[in-house]
């Protein structure tokens, strides 16, 4: 079973700074306001972990798709379910389209679902405006 939403806008930022802010820790708790803060445990690469701490405690993530300038995904496991992050770069008529997702799958995903992913889907408009005008800033 799964559960999944997505949010995105576009923008004329450059698709190497929304990258940038993915892939740059010190902007994850900048870029959402309900990230107390990030760490990594090594370069980002497919399969470093780190963790992330919200209001609750501390969750262990790893990094499974990084493509430059085009994908970047985390993922956290929960009890039978494995929460994830897809976050896609498209290059679009008007600018670059820039998607953040949050997916649960496993038999428990509709109950994560109701429980942490509407909350986490409420948050993805603030996020991606926040990558969004930071990439702005940097392109």
């Amino acid at each position: 079973m799964a559960w999944t939403y997505e949010y995105g806008v576009v923008t004329s930022a450059s698709p190497e700074a929304v990258y940038n802010r993915w892939t740059t820790m010190a902007n994850w708790s900048e870029d959402d306001p309900d990230l107390t803060w990030a760490r990594v445990d090594g370069p980002v690469a497919v399969g470093t972990t780190g963790k992330v701490k919200t209001s609750g405690p501390a969750q262990r993530f790893t990094f499974t798709e990084l493509e430059p300038n085009v994908a970047m995904n985390f993922a956290i496991r929960l009890p039978l379910a494995v929460l994830s992050f897809p976050h896609r770069i498209e290059t679009v008529a008007d600018g670059v389209r820039v998607t953040h997702g949050v997916h649960i799958d496993g038999p428990l995903a509709p109950l994560f679902g109701v429980a942490v992913g509407r909350k986490i889907a409420r948050g993805l408009p603030t996020v991606v405006g926040l990558v969004v005008d930071g990439a702005l800033r940097a392109s």
